[in-house]
């Protein structure tokens, strides 16, 4: 027991059974299971709303802290350090018991009426530094230097100046809207995370991790490998296939790029260029339907709309996005002559003998149509992900791979969970103070009534916002702040709801808060602000896609089918030609004139409603210029 044998395989002391890390691997294994069998045990026999969210939010603030402990090397700090995590560990756990234990009396209390214990005030302060402090491992400062503006403008409100002052709130107020009730840290983001977000995030971890992640990116490979620029569709493709399941943009970067950037960088782009190709098309994971991205099970909730109808609604701006992505791919492959796979990586491994593994996706999407809930789709996902591999000899998986994907799962959850927690907190401030609805009236002002102005102004606030936040919480700002405005403007709320989601995505891209382009940089080992800065520049699609929407709701899958068919071949047919104004070539380099009527059709046809005149003339203009580039400039044009 106490040897090294064979090959030099370390096997363990019983001393090394006492040891930090072997009792911090105890403890996420406990916490883990106890975590999910609990999640999956509330969809079969439900608890009290209240009684549920409290666990759930002081599970995955535990199990940030055994996930990420502090990395103090010194020898006094090392030992402080583990102190500090293991009494985190155990006061998150000691509060699980606490609420559990209280959760009646909880259920039962009056706002305003009922008086606020000693108990519940200790609750709500210990409870909230240990949720800022989750918070800043799992996100950084970003997150928490907003949410603990909000609460020194939640006490002292009114030492803020002009039109945002208000009195403020007591501590037994803010006690009583954050931490006893389904509102604030246990509010509508932390729900959303319990009764949507845990299932398809097992979904996802249980694919991946029997083989369905590896067969997507195979997939993407034999589709694309052999085109023009095949490393980057391989990257496009793989990421929007893998965000359908997965939507993460953080473990769709990491899963798929660890394969296509090097690829990429072997068929000539630069490591910039390889890593802010895999962000940007992993970032557009989480506008990809089935399952998109955290944002839009808490849009679901927020609306009281079934999550069917928002994934259909971003189905065909999402397919634009990819689409519009791909023409700009194949355009700089063309234009440069990068982009091509060497034919030493052309060797693919079959994908029929493991065809059988999208059963798993088809069940859940086919769940999903027939119109059964988002959750019982998911799980119908998960135990076919689960079964079908054993139909096949070389597909089956051992029971370590499932043991790994409910560690994963838990770990996955607590990184979604906790940013949530915290931002109920920014909710609950904004509507109470009535900080939201005097924005509203100071965005209605400053728009003077007019949609288009108040569209930028929206675009301005979410991209700032963005630059800071995490594409979760960026959006729920956003729609208590922005969404409120539009529908005054006249805008669907859907729509609206949706115009604001896309503007926030860009978060993971944009400097300095970008988090798939740091992940992306750091698997190209490329300068994480230039690859932030170039995704921004591939993702100005974006810029395009939400206006359409917002003119014509048939894209949002609403209409005859062909109303949406029309309408989905118009944004198409506009996102295409927005790139190729982007990349300036279309068989042949354009000149500035022809770029700039590239544009004008792009804005023709996104700005006007389908089968008008206008629109009508830019899909003639766009028939008209590609006939010119293919048949008649290289004709008249010298090469």
């Amino acid at each position: 027991m106490n040897t090294a044998i064979n090959s030099g395989v370390r096997v363990l002391k019983p001393s090394d059974l006492l040891t930090f890390p072997m009792l911090l691997r105890v403890i996420q294994i406990g916490l883990s299971f106890t975590y999910v069998i609990y999640l999956l045990r509330h969809f079969f026999n439900p608890a009290s709303p209240l009684a549920a969210v409290t666990f759930h939010v002081y599970m995955a603030v535990a199990l940030v802290f055994a996930f990420n402990p502090l990395n103090w090397r010194a020898g006094p700090a090392r030992w402080l350090g583990r102190l500090i995590d293991l009494g985190a560990i155990a006061l998150s756990a000691s509060f699980v018991w606490i609420y559990h234990n209280e959760i009646r009396r909880l259920e039962r209390h009056l706002e305003m009426i009922d008086p606020v214990l000693p108990l519940d005030m200790f609750l709500h302060i210990a409870g909230l530094v240990l949720i800022f402090e989750a918070v800043r491992r799992a996100v950084g400062w970003s997150l928490l230097t907003v949410v603990l503006a909000f609460l020194a403008y939640a006490y002292f409100g009114d030492y803020f100046p002009g039109w945002i002052a208000f009195p403020g709130f007591t501590l037994p107020t803010m006690t009583e809207l954050i931490s006893m009730k389904t509102d604030g840290i246990f509010g509508v983001t932390a729900t959303a995370a319990i009764n949507f977000v845990f299932y398809f995030v097992l979904f996802g971890t249980v694919f991946t991790f029997t083989g369905g992640g590896a067969l997507f990116i195979d997939l993407a490979m034999r589709m694309t490998a052999r085109l023009k620029g095949g490393a980057a569709k391989m990257s496009l493709v793989g990421s929007a296939l893998f965000g359908m399941v997965s939507g993460s943009a953080i473990a769709n970067t990491t899963s798929t790029g660890v394969l296509t950037i090097p690829i990429m960088r072997s068929s000539g782009y630069s490591k910039d260029q390889a890593a802010a190709t895999e962000a940007i098309a992993s970032t557009g994971g989480q506008l990809m339907p089935p399952i998109m991205g955290v944002a839009a099970f808490v849009m679901a909730d927020l609306l009281g709309t079934p999550y069917g109808t928002i994934a259909a609604a971003a189905l065909i701006p999402s397919a634009a996005f990819y689409f519009a992505l791909y023409v700009i791919v194949d355009l700089r492959a063309r234009r440069f002559g990068i982009g091509n796979v060497p034919a030493e990586l052309l060797e693919i491994a079959p994908v029929m003998p493991r065809a059988h593994l999208l059963a798993s996706p088809v069940a859940m999407i086919t769940c999903l149509i027939i119109g059964y809930s988002a959750p019982y789709a998911a799980l119908v996902g998960t135990v076919t992900a689960l079964v079908v591999p054993f139909l096949r000899k070389s597909t089956r998986y051992s029971l370590s791979q499932l043991f790994d994907a409910i560690l994963d799962t838990a770990k996955q959850m607590a990184w979604i969970s906790v940013p949530l927690a915290a931002v109920g907190i920014v909710m609950v401030v904004a509507t109470q103070s009535n900080l939201a609805l005097k924005f509203v009236s100071l965005l209605s002002d400053a728009g003077t009534g007019q949609l288009y102005l108040s569209l930028l102004m929206v675009i301005l606030g979410c991209i700032i916002m963005g630059m800071g936040l995490p594409t979760v919480a960026a959006y729920i700002i956003g729609s208590l702040v922005f969404v409120p405005a539009l529908m005054d403007l006249g805008v669907d709320r859907l729509a609206a709801n949706l115009f604001v989601l896309y503007y926030c995505v860009l978060s993971m891209v944009t400097p300095p808060v970008a988090l798939c382009s740091y992940a992306a940089a750091g698997i190209a080992n490329s300068d994480a602000n230039k690859t932030g800065l170039l995704a921004f520049a591939y993702s100005l699609v974006i810029f395009l896609v939400p206006f359409g929407f917002i003119n014509d709701p048939h894209v949002l899958w609403q209409g005859t089918a062909f109303q949406i068919a029309v309408g989905a071949a118009g944004m198409l047919l506009a996102t295409f030609s927005w790139a190729v104004f982007l990349m300036g070539w279309m068989n042949g380099k354009l000149s500035w004139l022809e770029r700039s009527v590239f544009l004008a059709i792009s804005l023709l046809l996104i700005l006007s409603p389908t089968l008008t005149l206008i629109w009508n003339t830019g899909v003639a203009a766009a028939v008209a210029l590609l006939l010119w580039c293919f048949t008649l400039r290289p004709r008249l044009v010298p090469a």
